[in-house]
């Protein structure tokens, strides 16, 4: 049996802080430990490359650290900051996926 890798590892201990969060009334620092913890699993799926690819991790792991401070605006804004470079970095790798369609 393998070890879950780091990216679900982390995504199961922000699963337990967004319960924990949630449970306590801290519903901000809930939703912002979930949603972080979506994105871990985005990278789990999907890891992304080049520049967009470490900005979008560099973004999560400062989100984590807000959190850990109890700071949903930090969090929050780190999170969408993450997304947006996994969406570049997507754009990216497939730019053609991307482009919009001719219409003639």
């Amino acid at each position: 049996m393998n070890a879950p890798s780091i990216f679900r590892q982390t995504a199961r201990e922000l699963a337990a802080q967004a319960d924990e969060h949630a449970q306590a009334g801290r519903h901000q620092l809930g939703r912002c430990a979930a949603e972080l913890g979506l994105l871990y699993l985005e990278f789990e799926t999907n890891p992304p490359p080049g520049e967009h690819g470490r900005l979008a991790w560099d973004a999560a792991e400062e989100a984590r650290e807000s959190l850990a401070y109890g700071t949903a605006v930090g969090c929050g804004s780190n999170t969408s900051r993450a997304r947006l470079h996994l969406a570049l970095a997507a754009l990216d790798e497939h730019p053609a996926d991307c482009a919009p369609a001719a219409h003639h």
